[in-house]
């Protein structure tokens, strides 16, 4: 009686788990065929929207995102930026010399150019036109539509009396660039001080998080800079050794006392084209592509006035620092600005990735 007992429970907890399971699956089921009617019904808002549209005014819509209308023209200004980027990438990866008359139009692997154009160009104005509802919903200045953008160049672009400082006249993708990036900046703004506001530790994590040399802070250094030619003909060692002795004999002369000229006088005689001049470094107007200055600037960065520094790898230079301000890097409590906005820039692509992906893109 016990074992049958055992044996109904047992049965009845799996037909439990069965009609439960069944109920969920059933639940999903349901609602997916409740989303897939909603969108379907979107979409078919969305043609009756471009239609009427069409026949009131005569325009054209190209498509929509999450409902509003984009024109062909606002699609052509992505295409024309990214027309070149396109036949680079196919002349490259398919090794195309020439592209004829022909070329936009013939598959390779099964899409055109033309097609991957349309789709980047599709993929760009979609990330735009989610980034400027997102900052329309809370508030934030824009167009009413994305197209009236145009509507903004126009008048920016109108003769004024006015005293403008930068450029007057902007073309469509230069407009919208400017236009969009300010409304970036106003929505991540919104978002830092509201959906998207960071605790104390995440803003230390978002520091801790950044390249060394995005924490660098600025400084100004001058002093004497003593140069020479190299040894020509002479392999990496010869040349690294002799820059050594150099340095070491500059080093010995000027904390004997000696001056610049007296130390060139001395030197020139041994080491062709040894010379001197004074230097000043400027950390602020150093190019991020110039190696060679972000070099040397790391080489001051520490180096406290009185330093005697050697070259940036061993090149035929030698440097006496006589005047320092500023230098080494920035604490998190120094500079928590770093910090917050490494954090608002990384979570606010990941917000607009999230609402680009639930966005409802209808083309025409």
């Amino acid at each position: 009686m016990k074992k049958n007992k055992k044996t109904v429970i047992i049965i009845s907890a799996v037909l439990i788990v069965f009609v439960l399971s069944g109920s969920f699956i059933l639940k999903t089921t349901l609602d997916k065929a409740v989303a897939a009617k909603a969108l379907a019904e979107a979409i078919a808002a969305d043609f009756d929207f471009a239609d009427r549209i069409y026949q009131e005014s005569g325009i054209r819509i190209a498509g929509t995102i999450n409902g509003e209308p984009f024109l062909q023209e606002d699609l052509y200004v992505y295409e024309a930026e990214l027309r070149a980027m396109v036949a680079a990438h196919y002349g490259r990866v398919y090794n195309i010399r020439t592209m004829g008359a022909s070329f936009w139009d013939t598959e390779y692997d099964g899409i055109t150019p033309k097609e991957f154009l349309k789709e980047l160009a599709v993929k760009d104005l979609t990330r735009n036109m989610v980034l400027i509802q997102q900052a329309r919903i809370r508030g934030i200045d824009t167009p009413e539509t994305y197209s009236d953008l145009e509507l903004e160049r126009q008048a920016w672009n109108s003769p004024t009396d006015e005293i403008i400082y930068g450029p007057r006249t902007l073309g469509r993708a230069e407009y919208n660039s400017y236009r969009i990036t300010r409304i970036s900046d106003a929505l991540k703004t919104d978002l830092l001080n509201n959906e998207l506001k960071p605790t104390n530790a995440q803003l230390r994590a978002s520091y801790d998080s950044l390249p060394q040399s995005l924490k660098a802070a600025l400084f100004r250094a001058s002093g004497i800079r003593f140069f020479w030619d190299g040894e020509e003909n002479a392999d990496d060692n010869i040349d690294s050794i002799l820059n050594k002795e150099i340095c070491t004999a500059i080093e010995i002369s000027l904390k004997q006392g000696l001056s610049p000229d007296e130390i060139t006088s001395s030197l020139s005689v041994l080491y062709p084209g040894f010379s001197w001049e004074e230097f000043e470094v400027n950390s602020r107007y150093i190019a991020r592509e110039d190696d060679y200055e972000q070099d040397r600037a790391e080489l001051f960065r520490h180096a406290p006035a009185g330093s005697f520094i050697p070259g940036p790898e061993n090149s035929p230079s030698f440097y006496h620092i006589t005047a320092k301000e500023g230098g080494g890097y920035y604490t998190f409590e120094e500079a928590p600005g770093l910090g917050r906005n490494k954090w608002i820039n990384d979570q606010f692509e990941i917000f607009l990735e999230k609402h680009i992906k639930s966005s409802r893109i209808t083309l025409f």
